[in-house]
């Protein structure tokens, strides 16, 4: 029998696709009773929304802002998961475990690191032309 002979179907309906749904906002639920990580998430998201009014910035840099936002939030909860998943495998010390868990921080630290310069690209000549026609 070929490789399709063991892929299961799967029966889409409303309530299937209500499920995934639920379990998706669950998870951002998760992450958010996380604290620290989440309050700092929701500050620059309404930093963002604030500045880009602020500086009245165009549709590409709103596009930019909100896919940066979204692989931010994406990553966040990956790296959740990814701890979650070492937790429940061992909660002491292993060094693949902590490789693991690493990794995933470095993987939240790359796209904050990004989101930052992607912010100085947008902002500061925004910022700079301010400056100087107050002056």
């Amino acid at each position: 029998m070929g490789s399709k002979g063991n892929v299961k179907k799967r029966n889409v309906n409303p309530y299937s696709v209500y499920k995934t749904v639920k379990n998706s906002v669950n998870g951002i639920k998760w992450y958010s009773k996380d604290g620290k990580s989440f309050i700092i998430y929701i500050f620059g998201v309404v930093l963002e929304i604030i500045l880009g009014f602020l500086y009245k910035i165009n549709g590409l840099e709103w596009i930019l802002i909100i896919c940066i936002l979204g692989v931010i939030l994406s990553v966040e909860l990956l790296n959740t998961a990814i701890e979650a998943a070492c937790d429940a495998i061992s909660k002491e010390y292993n060094p693949l475990i902590k490789i693991a868990k690493d990794c995933g921080s470095g993987a939240t630290f790359v796209v904050f690191v990004v989101s930052i310069i992607l912010n100085i690209i947008i902002f500061l000549p925004k910022i700079v032309n301010l400056l100087e026609a107050s002056l």
